[in-house]
């Protein structure tokens, strides 16, 4: 295969050394913070030794604001000027109420952020800052728009809605979930190491049916029961939702990485607040990173450089010196969007995202009927077919469907074994004779039939390496059901092709010469997803009649099944193997 590419070299994000004020800072524990309908959270502070009032940092999370108070960031903060809040969500920890994942964060942000701005000891500008869940409450809070929320740093944040990634994609159950709800418990932590949560599959993560997942720990919360009654995007999915972009007016400075567990959020979210009141602040920066953001340079035995792990603190605390203290340090001016570009090892400065003049790639997908497997004949290519081609075809058995090893750890991991089954299609090209830059949302248009009622479709995209290792770069994921709409779903008519529109959520890669693309195509993401039992029962959650289905995937000149890689063509430059 070969294209006319380019190469472009960039840098991180950059900040500046901020002066330090003060080398003493005091903790400040026990307030209690009153919401609007009468319950308590709790809240401390870490104030620098100054004058005040000052501005305020907040961290609003459901893991313990205690683990906060130990944070080496946290403390350079308040050396720098800032006060820094920490506060359990309801009902975990020190705070009063009960807690239900989602549901309450954003009256409960509104009523903290402005309860903060009343004392005396803040100055009415107020940012937040947190990681994952902590990232989400901030975008909850900035939902309701409180006047004094001026900046917020998401790392790691879902998006806007509950079915775009956590703890649902595409209508496929995130079986991690379940391993959560057993940890946290109640109030407080059920384990004895927090870290180990989401690090891999659990043997009960094979119950059936879903909703009794956590039962058969001996666990089940109230929430677990209530969310598993809705398996349709409906009001108790709403309430858990925010899609009013447009309205808010917050700077926001997005950090996740390629292979962040909630991945989606940073680029989504930045994207919709491009349209927002707040168009000049906002900021995106996406690593080679699992969950756990700037950390390693190194994943699965890839080495992605010494560029991999950036100055993020210094550039976090530049944005806040900006919003929160009106310093003119030029930040609105440089790039907004700053990607690392795996393969090439470098960073990219970009004035948008999606990147303005990446341009979408068609490849194909053939076979002789006979792509099952890394072994099979399925193979990718820039021209449709144009004659008719056996279609492709295997046996998916929610009893028998393997499973692939996953952690919040993980990146580019080697996805042979679970290529090497015959439920799973392989389409993979030539080799590239010259570097081909792919950066951006990804799509699959899939052509497909199921026996079944109801059935999963599950896609990856991987880069094949001269030596044969597969690195995982992106999914997607769709339920046959939901193929037209999360709230309405409709079955399948069995052995009727179908088109299926499926997101696979985004990559920054350079392919290298010698390299190959592959598509994969199955019908099970377990043990990171739930299984399709293929029934097509009402609902998913509380169904445990399996059904074998018999599965097909179709590419002829009126159904040319294809995936859409956003392609970026630039000047030359070296290239990293």
């Amino acid at each position: 295969m070969r294209m006319t590419e380019h190469v472009r070299q960039g840098e991180p994000p950059r900040g500046e050394v901020s002066p330090q004020l003060t080398s003493v800072t005091r903790l400040h524990r026990g307030l209690r913070v009153p919401m609007r309908d009468g319950v308590e959270l709790a809240l401390d502070l870490r104030r620098p030794d100054l004058p005040g009032p000052l501005p305020v940092i907040l961290m609003r999370t459901p893991y313990d604001k205690v683990g906060g108070h130990r944070a080496e960031l946290y403390e350079r903060f308040a050396q720098a000027g800032y006060i820094i809040a920490f506060n359990d969500c309801r009902g975990r920890f020190n705070s009063d109420g009960v807690f239900q994942p989602y549901a309450d964060e954003a009256d409960d942000g509104y009523d903290t952020v402005e309860w903060i701005a009343a004392q005396e000891w803040c100055d009415g500008n107020i940012g937040m800052i947190g990681g994952s869940y902590a990232g989400q409450t901030q975008w909850f809070a900035a939902s309701r728009r409180p006047p004094h929320l001026k900046a917020i740093v998401p790392m790691c944040s879902p998006p806007g809605s509950p079915w775009r990634n956590e703890p649902i994609l595409g209508g496929c159950f995130m079986l991690g979930i379940a391993e959560w709800a057993v940890a946290m418990g109640a109030r407080s932590w059920q384990t004895a190491d927090p870290g180990s949560v989401l690090t891999g599959p659990q043997p009960y993560f094979d119950t059936l049916p879903l909703a009794a997942v956590p039962d058969s720990t001996g666990v089940s919360p109230d929430w677990w029961r209530e969310m598993t009654e809705h398996p349709t995007f409906d009001d108790y999915w709403r309430r858990r939702s925010y899609d009013n972009h447009a309205e808010m007016d917050v700077a926001s400075l997005n950090v996740t990485g390629w292979w962040d567990l909630n991945f989606p959020g940073a680029p989504s979210n930045y994207q919709a607040m491009r349209n927002s009141r707040a168009k000049s602040g906002q900021k995106l920066v996406i690593g080679p990173w699992p969950h756990w953001i700037n950390t390693h340079r190194e994943l699965n035995g890839v080495d992605f450089g010494e560029s991999a792990i950036i100055e993020l603190n210094d550039y976090v605390l530049r944005f806040f010196d900006r919003w929160l203290k009106g310093v003119p340090n030029g930040i609105e001016e440089d790039k907004p969007v700053h990607v690392f570009v795996v393969g090439a090892n470098e960073w990219w400065a970009e004035d948008d995202w999606p990147l303005p003049d990446a341009e979408d790639m068609p490849l194909y997908l053939h076979s002789g009927g006979q792509a099952n497997s890394l072994d099979g004949d399925g193979i990718l290519t820039l021209e449709p077919p144009s004659m008719e081609e056996p279609p492709d075809s295997y046996r998916y058995d929610p009893a028998d469907c393997g499973a692939r090893p996953w952690s919040l750890h993980d990146g580019p991991i080697d996805d042979r074994p679970g290529s090497k089954r015959n439920d799973c299609l392989c389409y993979t090209s030539e080799p590239l004779t010259e570097p081909l830059d792919v950066v951006g949302w990804i799509t699959c248009q899939l052509y497909a039939s199921s026996s079944a009622l109801d059935t999963d479709w599950h896609l990856r995209l991987t880069d094949v390496h001269p030596d044969g290792t597969a690195r995982f770069l992106c999914r997607g994921a769709l339920r046959a059901r939901f193929r037209r709409s999360f709230e309405h779903p409709e079955q399948l008519e069995p052995g009727i092709p179908t088109l299926f529109e499926i997101g696979m959520d985004a990559c920054g890669v350079r392919f290298l010469p010698g390299h190959r693309i592959r598509v994969e195509v199955s019908s099970s993401g377990f043990s990171r997803y739930d299984r399709n039992t293929n029934s097509g029962a009402s609902n998913f959650f509380t169904d445990d009649t399996v059904v074998v289905a018999e599965q097909r995937v179709y590419h002829g000149p009126d159904q040319a099944s294809r995936i859409l890689l956003p392609v970026v063509r630039r000047h030359a430059g070296p290239a990293n193997d």
